[in-house]
């Protein structure tokens, strides 16, 4: 479910209970809601009593990347600024390290482009992730 679309549609405690019913418990649901209003306690108790995962999106408008919070077994990132420096894929390997050492999952999604940038990105984000847990005593 998307709460992102062009009106940012701010938090409905209704329409969200409302899907959680609904939604079949063996499918995977993820929540993105980029109006502030979603980003409270009540709803993260929710979708974890639901399973369902809410996505941290970092956005270039937004002066620190998101809080991870882990809402389901999985986490779900999308990483959507424009640019991403080496230093930035390392802190998001760091960020996303502890997760991956605690048996979570994690999907991580770079935004789309035109040039293949964003692949490259993913793999960089891999090898980082990789190193950081080889070099971690587990």
């Amino acid at each position: 479910m998307s709460c992102s679309g062009p009106g940012r549609d701010p938090r409905d405690d209704e329409r969200l209970a409302a899907l959680l019913a609904a939604w079949p418990a063996d499918l995977p649901l993820t929540l993105e809601c980029r109006d502030p209003s979603w980003a409270v306690d009540e709803v993260f108790e929710l979708l974890r009593g639901a399973g369902a995962a809410w996505c941290a999106t970092d956005l270039d408008e937004d002066p620190e990347p998101p809080t991870l919070r882990l809402t389901a077994s999985w986490l779900y990132i999308r990483l959507r600024r424009e640019a991403y420096a080496e230093a930035d894929l390392e802190a998001w390997a760091e960020r996303l390290v502890p997760f991956l050492d605690a048996g979570r999952d994690a999907y991580v999604v770079f935004r789309h482009d035109e040039d293949g940038t964003s692949p490259l990105r993913a793999l960089r984000l891999a090898e980082l992730v990789a190193a950081k847990r080889t070099a971690t005593p587990q």
